[in-house]
């Protein structure tokens, strides 16, 4: 409750209160993209990030970088023809609990989940401090090398700590591989930081070149994954 709310119960200590809350349900109807290229549904690169801004904050790397990387991306794929189908998905919300999107995008693969070999989600980026750092969950150790040596011919990009307060653990609860593309500075202060959802989080904190050299890095990293990396 907020400080003016308690101040009007003071004058109640000791009593008893009950809270009732009166509130309902009401159904709508939403559409989300999810955006494909590729020969083979069968082998997919599964790209990610969510939309979840909150009320009366901008919303800028939590996420609107994601969402304009996959935009980028997209763009840097438009020629894309290669055997495995690269696949973008903008979900509507990490932070609420069952979220339409993602549960239904979770029940369409339920027996699909083997198909994956890789989730990339970007969660975060772009923050005017520090590298770019993308992490890795469950990959398999020449592959994560290989990853590695992809992504240091882009100077501003490390690999960063691990984490999992983001899409990706979707993919890694469902035993996929996954990376993680964030800031330094965001993973670094995962639980501390105060901007993510409040008016901070504005464009004033983005570094728009961060964000461009991320979308090329994925470009090229799915257009080579996993063989010939």
């Amino acid at each position: 409750m907020t400080e003016e709310q308690g101040c009007r119960l003071l004058p109640h200590i000791g009593k008893t209160v009950s809270l009732q809350s009166i509130s309902k349900r009401i159904k709508g109807k939403g559409e989300n993209v999810i955006a494909r290229k590729g020969k083979h549904s069968s082998e997919r690169i599964v790209v990610t990030a969510h939309i979840d801004a909150k009320k009366g904050t901008p919303g800028a790397i939590d996420n609107a970088t994601g969402v304009v990387v996959l935009l980028l991306s997209a763009k840097l794929l438009e020629d894309y023809d290669g055997d495995r189908q690269i696949e973008m998905v903008a979900f509507n919300g990490e932070d609420y609990y069952a979220a339409p999107g993602q549960m239904l995008y979770l029940h369409e693969n339920q027996d699909r989940f083997h198909e994956i070999l890789l989730n990339i989600n970007i969660d975060g980026a772009g923050y005017k401090e520090g590298k770019s750092a993308f992490s890795f969950y469950d990959l398999p150790e020449e592959i994560k090398k290989k990853t590695n040596e992809v992504l240091h011919k882009f100077d501003g990009i490390i690999e960063g700590v691990p984490w999992f307060q983001g899409d990706h653990s979707i993919f890694i609860q469902n035993g996929r591989p996954a990376i993680a593309v964030s800031s330094e500075w965001f993973t670094n202060n995962v639980d501390s930081q105060e901007i993510t959802h409040t008016p901070k989080d504005n464009l004033g904190i983005v570094d728009c070149h961060k964000v461009v050299e991320i979308a090329e890095a994925l470009n090229l990293l799915v257009r080579k994954y996993p063989i010939g990396l």
